[in-house]
């Protein structure tokens, strides 16, 4: 019986390398060994490697999607406690992954940034799509008198996004989650109290 082959399992094979040895450092016929397909395969479904990076940044944004949404959109908890809880189940991930991989669209944006047009526009839609989401729980939380800041929301959600994304690299440099701890901490505990 032949095996079928679909796009799915190239991707997160993808996926899975691109996360440890990034962008560049991923050929396809590693790609290929690990989701165990032929070559054709790839090419039938993915006409560039660009094409494919955008399929790995959309698997990859689904998977956080799927983490980060229902801690977001819990209204049993208040706005602020929603967003702590969504950054403390991404730290979560992290730490179970041995503090390695961190975040693809922290890690592409620094190697690929630079190199493909393409591939920078959609990582910047996926942060702008996350901090405009930290935005809305923000400004709900300013209008029921939970959050006490003067900072533009969406300006608050940007800086929150860069600080956990340095903290992140900080962490996976260090090998230890301290530095997302100091993270939460200073965020959730002393600016945002």
């Amino acid at each position: 019986m032949r095996r079928t082959h679909n796009k799915d399992e190239i991707v997160q094979a993808g996926l899975d390398i691109i996360s440890t040895r990034g962008f560049n450092g991923t050929g396809v016929e590693a790609i290929l060994k690990q989701a165990n397909v032929p070559k054709g395969s790839f090419y039938n479904f993915f006409p560039s490697k660009e094409e494919f990076g955008l399929a790995v940044i959309d698997l990859f944004l689904s998977e956080m999607a799927a983490l980060r949404r229902p801690l977001m959109e819990d209204t049993s908890l208040p706005p602020l406690e929603r967003i702590r809880k969504s950054f403390e189940a991404l730290i979560g991930r992290f730490e179970s992954n041995n503090c390695s991989k961190g975040c693809l669209v922290g890690n592409l944006g620094l190697e690929m940034s630079d190199q493909s047009e393409v591939l920078r526009q959609r990582l910047e839609d996926a942060l702008q799509q996350w901090i405009r989401s930290l935005a809305a729980l923000f400004e709900e939380a300013r209008e029921e008198g939970t959050l006490h800041s003067n900072v533009e929301p969406l300006v608050l959600a940007e800086n929150i996004v860069a600080s956990y994304e340095g903290a992140l690299l900080r962490a996976k440099v260090k090998k230890s989650i301290e530095p997302l701890k100091n993270f939460i901490h200073l965020y959730f505990d002393i600016f945002l109290a």
